[in-house]
């Protein structure tokens, strides 16, 4: 996987589908850490779904790929949004990268 993540693959395009479903939950309220929970619930039961699914064509489940590529993603995304690690880092917004990326630019 490189450094940073394709904008344009499905697996992109349904996770920011995702990620407006999580963003609307927690508009409506919702602790983000529940709405996080959830998420990994549901990836972990879909992760296990489609390796069995890839076991009935032959293949092993492959745990330790699964796992370091969610590390991977973890660490990718905990860059993105307050790369500092601090909680008042606060996540850099896409318009805020954009402002940032025409200046750097200039």
């Amino acid at each position: 996987m490189p450094d940073q993540p394709e904008d344009d693959t499905l697996s992109i395009q349904i996770a920011n589908q995702v990620i407006n479903v999580a963003n609307s939950r927690t508009q409506d309220g919702v602790d983000a850490k529940e709405v996080a929970q959830g998420l990994r619930h549901a990836a972990a039961n879909f992760s296990a779904f489609a390796e069995f699914h890839r076991r009935d064509e032959g293949a092993e489940p492959d745990l330790a790929m699964i796992v370091e590529e969610f590390t991977r993603f973890l660490e990718y995304y905990m860059s993105r949004h307050g790369g500092d690690g601090t909680p008042d880092g606060g996540p850099r917004g896409g318009l805020e990268q954009l402002i940032e990326q025409v200046k750097s630019e200039l």
